[in-house]
C-alpha cells in the first residue's frame, strides 16, 4: 500500500507537505503541488478518503440534489460541478429527488450524518424546513437557480427571466400571437417563476393578452408536455405558439404534435426557455437560456471558495451569460 511518507521521498518533499497537497490545501505553490502529482502518478497513489474523513471530520463528498435526472437542465449543469470539483479532489454523490420535498429533506440528513463536505441543491424547493435542515447540516452550501430571500447561502443563478423573455420574444416576431407558456408550480419553483414573468413581460410588450388558460402548469416532464399540447393544440393551431419551460416539456408537445400530423413552424411554433441537448443541434425550435454547463463550473468554484474560506460573507450570483438561437 503507498503511503504519504512514500510520496514524500519520491517526490523529495516533507509528508506535511505532501499531506497539505493531496487534502487540496490552499497556498501551496504551483511547482510544488506539481512534483508531489507526479509522484502519484508514478506510485499509482489512491487516497483513503474514509481515514480522511476520520482525520478532518468531513468527507471529501458533495451532495447535489436534483429534481429529475432525466431533465436537462440538471445533467448539463452537473456535468459542470462534477468536473470543477473532481479536479479539485472531490467527489459527486448526486440525489435525484423526483421533485419529492421529504426526500429532499432525507438527503440533507444524510449529507449531515455522513459528514460531507459540501451540498449544492438545484431542485427550487423554497421553505423553512429545507432551510432549516440545509442550516443545521454544517454543511457549505451553495443553491443553484434556488433563490431565497435570505443571506442564509451562497446561491447562483441563471438569468431564467431573460430566457422566458427572449424566448417568448422570438415566437411574436415570427408571427405568433397566441402564444401558450408550459410552466412548472411557480409558487415552489424560482426557475419556472423567472421564466413565467420573462413570457409575461413580452406579451405585455408586444400589447398581446394573457388570458388564465394561456398559462399552464405540468410537472416539468415529458408526460405533462404531451397532455398540456393536447389541451392547447387540439383547439386549433391558427398563430399558435407554444413556450415551453423547459425541454422535456418541449419534447412532450412536439411527440404529440407529430402523432397529429401538425408540422413544426408550419402548423404552430415552439421555444424553449433553456439549452436544449447538443445532440439536437440547431433545430427548428428556438431557445433562449443560460449555458449550463457553466452555472454548474461557476457553482462549483463558489463551494470551494466556500470551504476554503468559511468565514466570508454569503454571496449572490447572477449567471448573465446567456444562449439565444432563433433559426
Amino acid at each position: 500500500m503507498i503511503t504519504i511518507k512514500d510520496l514524500a521521498a519520491v517526490s523529495g518533499m516533507s509528508k506535511s507537505t505532501v499531506s497539505r497537497v493531496i487534502n487540496n490545501a490552499p497556498n501551496v505553490k504551483p511547482e510544488t503541488r506539481e512534483r508531489v502529482m507526479k509522484a502519484v502518478q508514478k506510485l499509482g497513489y489512491q487516497p483513503d478518503i474514509l481515514a480522511r474523513g476520520m482525520v478532518t471530520g468531513t468527507l471529501p463528498m458533495v451532495l447535489v440534489i436534483v429534481g429529475d435526472i432525466q431533465n436537462h437542465f440538471f445533467t448539463q449543469a452537473l456535468a459542470g460541478i462534477e468536473t470543477t470539483l473532481e479536479e479539485n479532489g472531490f467527489m459527486v454523490v448526486v440525489f435525484d429527488s423526483g421533485y419529492e420535498h421529504k426526500r429532499e429533506v432525507t438527503s440533507i440528513q444524510m449529507a449531515k450524518i455522513c459528514h460531507f463536505a459540501g451540498i449544492i441543491p438545484m431542485t427550487g424547493f423554497n421553505s423553512d424546513q429545507v432551510n432549516q435542515e440545509l442550516k443545521e447540516s454544517g454543511c457549505p452550501v451553495v443553491l443553484l437557480n434556488c433563490h431565497r430571500e435570505n443571506d442564509l447561502f451562497d446561491q447562483i443563478f441563471g438569468d431564467d427571466y431573460q430566457a422566458g423573455l427572449y424566448a417568448t420574444k422570438a415566437l411574436i416576431e415570427r408571427g405568433y400571437r397566441k402564444i401558450y407558456h408550459f410552466s412548472g408550480n411557480s409558487t415552489m419553483s424560482f426557475i419556472s417563476a423567472e421564466r413565467e414573468r420573462g413570457y409575461r413581460q413580452a406579451m405585455e410588450d408586444a400589447g398581446l393578452p394573457v388570458t388564465p388558460d394561456m398559462v399552464r402548469r405540468g410537472n416539468l416532464r415529458q408526460d405533462s408536455g404531451y397532455m398540456l399540447a393536447q389541451q392547447c393544440l387540439k383547439q386549433g393551431t391558427d398563430s399558435v405558439a407554444l413556450c415551453c419551460n423547459n425541454f422535456l416539456m418541449c419534447l412532450g408537445a412536439m411527440t404529440y404534435a407529430q402523432q397529429h400530423g401538425l408540422v413544426l413552424r408550419r402548423d404552430y411554433g415552439m421555444a424553449i426557455c433553456e439549452q436544449p441537448p447538443s445532440f439536437y443541434g440547431e433545430g427548428e425550435f428556438i431557445y433562449a437560456g443560460p449555458r449550463l454547463q457553466e452555472i454548474g463550473k461557476a457553482a462549483a468554484t463558489l463551494l470551494l471558495d466556500r470551504i476554503n474560506r468559511p468565514e466570508k460573507e454569503k454571496e449572490t450570483q447572477l449567471f448573465s451569460s446567456l444562449d439565444v438561437y432563433n433559426p
